[in-house]
Parts: C-alpha cells; structure tokens; sequence
C-alpha cells in the first residue's frame, strides 16, 4: 500500500512545538551570557594601570587600642611606591543620660583619639581626619565613606578592630588589575571584593 504523502501542512505543529522549546529555553537561561563565563586570575599579572587612585577608609569610633593597631598594621603593608590616601572616620559619642561626669570621660577619650590620628604619620599619601559632630552610627559610616569622583577611583573601607596583612595592598591591586582594566575578565557583575568573609545582618 503506498504511502500518504507528506505536505508542508503536516509539518506546522512540528515547527511549532520546536520554536515554543526554543523560547522556553532561551528564557529560562540567564540574559546575560557573560555571567557563566569563567575568570582567570593570575597574581603576576603585568601592571595594566598605574594611575588609578586608590582611598583608605578607616571607620573608627572608641577604641583607641584598636584603631592604633589597625593604622599600624595599614603602614606597615607594602604599597610598592603607589600613592594610597587614608582617609579616617570618627564618630561621635552619644549624649549620656548619666551627667557631666561621664560626658567628661567620653570628651577625654575623644581628645585622646583624635591627638593620637593627628600625630599619625602616614607617608604614602595623604592623611584627612573627619570627626563627627554628632553620632551617626556604624551603618551610616558605612553609607557615607565614600563618594567616587571617577570610575578609576577605588576604595577600601576598614573598621577599626581589624588587623591587615602587609601583602593586601599588592592582593588587592592584582584583583583591580585582572577584573577592572583586563578587558578578557572584566564583567559589570563584579562591583567589589571583601578580604573577609561577608555577613548581611537585615535591619542594622
């Protein structure tokens, strides 16, 4: 018995189902290709920009001990002769309900932290203290260290009780060096890196 034989017409729900599986699966998958790449990282990477500014923000509020090992342990890094600026935060104390005897306590401790950030030698750029006026709190220092004048500025924010290694600055400059100005790894998801493991507490 011989065959019916095949029209365009029995071909249409093929085609069909075909480009409604194609639409599914280009929707399904990501939009932006460029986020499943893999990223090469290579240390010794050659220098690709010198020129970049590169901003030190120390957030720091009452402890003295802390913020003198902090600032000891940022001077003592190598920097390889590029110019770092530092730039340190001092919050205020809040009002105390407990009279002027504790209010003179908190003065003092102010006056010596801010002699000891004043006396401060920093040799690798400048050095700008910014003391609050008034409290403001640990997430609006956050929020409000920095301003970026360009897009080849780049800032590193450090709280007060941490304690860097000398070789961050030279790990961080490989990062920017590889991820910012190598146009083969570069991808607008990449906005920033932590040298500590990240933490989201909602509501603080």
């Amino acid at each position: 018995m011989a065959q019916p034989k095949k029209t365009l017409k029995n071909f249409i729900p093929l085609f069909i189902l075909l480009s409604l599986s194609a639409l599914f699966l280009f929707s399904y998958h990501p939009t932006n290709l460029n986020s499943t790449k893999s990223f090469s990282f290579n240390p010794n990477t050659p220098q690709t920009h010198q020129n970049f500014t590169f901003l030190i923000k120390v957030l720091t509020f009452n402890r003295l001990e802390s913020l003198s090992r902090c600032l000891n342990s940022l001077s003592k890094a190598h920097y390889d002769n590029h110019v770092v600026h530092l730039h340190i935060y001092i919050d205020h104390f809040q009002d105390s309900p407990n009279g002027y005897v504790e209010i003179d306590q908190k003065l003092n401790l102010s006056k010596r932290i801010l002699d000891f950030v004043d006396g401060f030698s920093w040799k690798y750029g400048e050095k700008l203290v910014h003391y609050r006026a008034s409290n403001a709190g640990l997430q609006a220092q956050w929020l409000e260290a920095w301003w970026p004048s360009s897009d080849d500025e780049f800032a590193f924010v450090v709280e007060d009780d941490l304690e860097l290694s000398p070789l961050y600055f030279r790990f961080l400059k490989s990062l920017i060096d590889n991820y910012y100005y190598n146009e083969s790894n570069f991808s607008p998801m990449i906005y920033g890196a932590s040298l500590q493991r990240p933490r989201f507490v909602p509501g603080t």
